[in-house]
């Protein structure tokens, strides 16, 4: 029965929330069912696997980007629609991508936040959970979503930008 009323959760009302993660744990607090420890590490190891297929994807996107940039650059003579496109499509890739980081942060804090609710509410949890809490300050606060994440993920997608950007705007560097 609790299955059935997870299955007809619309998807409309999925995007409501910030994560599939926040979903589950939705239903099951509504359902008056707290989460067990490994409800919480299955939701977070499922969370992660779902991101690193769309990370996969995305990048794929950057590297096509990569790909028009230097076609772009080859061409020399581009005209100024191809190069708003191509700026275009590339800072789109770059966009998701930091999104699925920001994804991932969100995943981790919101399992560590489950952690932290389960400790207070039974009184304890196992090493591995207690390391979940102190390694990702985990608090009965509800964490939030951000797209300003962890600072080698920020330098990774700047970095992306400019040499995607730089391939398509900036002419070759010897002077002939």
């Amino acid at each position: 029965d609790k299955i059935k009323s997870i299955e007809n959760f619309s998807s409309h009302k999925i995007f409501t929330y910030k994560s599939y993660y926040d979903v589950i744990n939705f239903h099951l607090l509504t359902e008056g069912i707290n989460m067990n420890e490994f409800q919480i590490w299955s939701t977070l190891n499922s969370g992660l696997a779902m991101n690193g297929l769309f990370l996969i994807g995305f990048s794929f996107l950057a590297w096509f980007s990569g790909r028009a940039s230097v076609i772009m650059h080859e061409k020399g003579n581009a005209n100024l629609f191809g190069k708003i496109v191509v700026s275009a499509f590339s800072l789109s890739s770059l966009w998701y991508i930091n999104m699925q980081f920001s994804y991932v942060a969100l995943g981790i804090s919101s399992a560590s936040h489950s952690m932290a609710v389960l400790k207070e509410e039974s009184g304890s949890v196992s090493a591995r959970g207690q390391s979940l809490i102190d390694n990702f300050n985990g608090s009965t606060e509800v964490p939030t979503f951000s797209l300003v994440n962890e600072p080698a993920g920020l330098i990774l997608v700047i970095a992306l930008a400019m040499c995607l950007l730089s391939g398509i705007w900036m002419g070759d560097s010897n002077n002939e």
